[in-house]
């Protein structure tokens, strides 16, 4: 099934950049899988119904927030992905990159952009802190 928001040549890039990771790690058909993309273009759509007719800024915004969605659906799974350590030579190094935490921004990020097509005022989220 073709997409039908991130339609531009290497938009599976977009998403890893917003991961922070490489192809070696997650792959276009990784990406590009319909779990992924089309679920997060669906998710979008669902919000957004008159997507297709969006453009200039909106249309910018539409698209981030789909890089956003589909990054957030990834985050579960980028865990299994990674190496929980790197090494070197002379170093050896924990990566650790807290996945929910990750999902958790990207998704207020995705939802500060729909904001942004649809006129919603951003409303800061409130939460308990420790």
């Amino acid at each position: 099934m073709a997409n039908l928001i991130l339609t531009a040549i290497g938009w599976q890039s977009r998403v890893r950049n917003r991961l922070g990771v490489d192809d070696a790690y997650l792959t276009d058909a990784d990406i590009a899988q319909p779990d992924i993309i089309s679920v997060a273009e669906a998710n979008i759509i669902e919000q957004v119904p008159d997507y297709a007719t969006l453009t200039g800024s909106k249309r910018t915004w539409l698209e981030a927030a789909t890089v956003c969605e589909c990054a957030a659906l990834l985050c579960p799974s980028m865990a299994a992905r990674l190496p929980a350590t790197e090494q070197g030579p002379h170093f050896t190094r924990e990566v650790a990159v807290d996945w929910d935490k990750k999902r958790q921004e990207l998704e207020a990020e995705r939802d500060s952009y729909i904001g942004k097509i649809v006129g919603l005022v951003a409303v800061p989220h409130f939460g308990l802190s420790q």
